[in-house]
């Protein structure tokens, strides 16, 4: 075999080995189904703070079942959008003081996001961040507005980030 043929003949088996490596690593990134809800201390729908008003809320945090983050409006009169950053929970569980600890990727860090119900529509959200050599925690009262209250853009916006919640009404 020539030279040439060999230095090809080497790119192809290297070629096809990242191939196959690269399809192995997507195959086991790729979901295996719909995801089993998961067990949170709030009910699914949309959680905004509760010094806003559910018919004018701009922001707010949606929980589906399987998924939480927050779905906002921006721009300097909130007429921009929407925008949602939903991660899916892939565990949760129960840490001091009564809240739950969701976790996203699989993993624990340094900082957490936590839950706890604080009555019938209501929440508080604990957010753990890493700062210096401390950890500064925040933490946000919620409300639950249902799909009646909203805006028609807030509604509009379920719709198209959590439509099964939407349809639900």
């Amino acid at each position: 075999m020539s030279v040439t043929m060999l230095r090809l003949s080497a790119a192809v088996g290297v070629s096809m080995h990242r191939g196959i490596f690269t399809f192995a690593l997507a195959a086991l990134g790729a979901p295996a189904g719909p995801q089993a809800p998961v067990e949170l201390p709030i009910a699914p729908g949309f959680w905004t703070n509760d010094d806003q008003a559910c018919a004018t809320a701009r922001y707010g945090y949606i929980f589906d079942g399987t998924r939480w983050g927050s779905v906002y409006y921006y721009g300097p009169t909130g007429n921009l959008g929407p925008a949602a950053e939903l991660q899916p929970i892939t565990q949760t569980h129960a840490v001091e003081d009564g809240f739950t600890q969701m976790q996203f990727g699989g993993f624990d860090g340094v900082g957490y996001f936590r839950l706890k119900a604080m009555g019938e529509g209501r929440a508080l959200y604990r957010v753990g961040a890493p700062f210096r050599e401390e950890i500064q925690v925040s933490d946000e009262a919620l409300i639950r507005c249902s799909y009646q209250a909203m805006s028609p853009k807030m509604k509009a916006a379920m719709r198209r980030f959590a439509p099964a919640l939407a349809k639900l009404g």
